[in-house]
């Protein structure tokens, strides 16, 4: 029998927020790829890295019966015996390329509703076959086996496999270590001291308004999304404006934001959700698995402020949410109150960025991303790199009209220096 490792306490925290997170809690990959794709040498890439990361064979084993906290605090992970055949190919060439395309896309979407890290976080693929130059790959693994910084690794592992399959110069991309995370998680348990300093930080947090001023917090029907770019030297720009402020970009683009908000909302007093990946030991650095955690800051926005008022708070804030970010917020809330079946918190804003690459880069095929979503946003923004070194930002809500959203976005960019239009 294979061995059995405790979870670690961002998994648990990944399989209580799933059911209640727009994500599901899983990393998606979903492109239309454009040209010859070697299709033999992507499921021969594919089933290479499956074969070579246990993490992305795990399963769960809750006990029966058991839900919300007492299961995932007794759930157990072992990995399973690794079999060929990763990808699974679905052929809808047999039809005009337009309604191909519409059909796997809307296959994608009704497979991603129906996920859930309980009943297989295990990497999976589907290739939809288009027409000879047309595909629609969609992978996904749960985030309690591969976080953001993981996946940049796995797409770089997905990516060198399937250049050598297909005869093709792999791409310099960065090399995950061998570490088993299991082995890691089993090793550095949390200390008691630690996970009580984290849930007093929490408890502190209760105090703070919830809402984001006047933003609507009812569910709405399909998600607004909208997009912009930020073109490479106008990036290399704005990042050259925290210089002078001994703060990172992080901090500085989710200033704006909050400024943004305090001028379409009126929100003054309200709580910002992010993520942070915990690989302070060295082995980590290069490790596939879970390091992510959610933090959760409160954020002040006063008249008349700027970014020279606003961001000594967001850094402050968010540099004691790192501090305490070893208990996510699902577990602390839930520690802190009597035994019963987790209720996920009030929404809040969120606030992403990612500093790698996403996804596999298949030599010699175009590649165009869809983004899928499942639940309730009632404000997310996502901020990740393009391919020419500039910043896709992406705010999207299930819960606001479109018209607020334009708004945002137009104040958004307009605290970052551009003008409206």
């Amino acid at each position: 029998m294979a061995e059995r490792v405790p979870l670690s306490l961002t998994q648990q925290s990944s399989l209580l927020m799933a059911p209640h997170n727009p994500s599901r809690e899983f990393m998606s990959w979903v492109y239309q790829l454009n040209g010859k794709l070697d299709v033999a040498a992507l499921a021969q890439a594919l089933d290479d890295v499956v074969a070579a990361h246990d993490v992305l064979r795990v399963r769960f084993l809750r006990p029966e019966g058991s839900e919300g906290l007492a299961a995932t605090s007794s759930t157990t992970q072992e990995v399973t015996p690794f079999r060929p055949g990763v990808l699974a190919v679905v052929r809808l060439d047999d039809r005009p390329k337009l309604e191909g395309l519409t059909a796997a896309v809307r296959a994608v979407e009704a497979e991603y509703q129906d996920l859930s890290p309980w009943d297989d976080p295990r990497l999976q693929a589907t290739l939809y076959v288009v027409a000879p130059k047309t595909h629609v790959l969609s992978i996904f693994v749960a985030e309690a086996l591969v976080d953001g910084e993981s996946g940049t690794l796995v797409a770089a592992e997905l990516s060198r496999a399937y250049a050598k399959h297909a005869g093709r110069t792999p791409p310099e991309l960065p090399v995950p270590n061998d570490a088993s995370y299991l082995d890691h998680v089993r090793d550095h348990p949390v200390a008691a001291a630690v996970q009580e300093r984290a849930v007093a930080h929490w408890a502190k947090l209760r105090e703070v308004p919830v809402a984001a001023g006047s933003w609507p917090t009812v569910q709405g029907g399909r998600a607004i999304t909208r997009f912009f770019n930020v073109p490479r030297p106008d990036w290399e720009r704005l990042v050259a404006t925290t210089a002078g402020m001994a703060a990172m970009p992080f901090v500085v683009v989710l200033s704006w934001l909050e400024l943004a908000l305090h001028e379409v909302a009126g929100a003054q007093e309200f709580l910002v959700t992010s993520a942070v990946s915990n690989r302070s030991r060295p082995e980590t650095k290069d490790m596939i698995g879970n390091f992510v955690g959610p933090v959760r800051m409160a954020a002040e926005v006063r008249a008349g402020d700027g970014l020279e008022e606003v961001s000594p708070r967001v850094l402050l804030a968010l540099r004691q949410a790192l501090a305490a970010s070893v208990v996510p917020v699902p577990l602390a809330e839930a520690r802190l109150q009597a035994p019963a079946p987790f209720v996920p918190p009030v929404p809040t804003v969120s606030f992403f960025m990612f500093a790698e690459r996403e996804g596999p880069d298949l030599a010699g095929v175009r590649q165009r991303r869809f983004r899928v979503n499942a639940g309730l946003d009632v404000l997310r923004v996502n901020c990740t790199p393009d391919d020419q070194g500039g910043r896709n930002f992406f705010a999207i809500s299930t819960s606001a009209t479109p018209e607020l959203v334009d708004r945002l976005v137009t104040v958004f960019r307009r605290w970052m220096g551009f003008p409206a239009g």
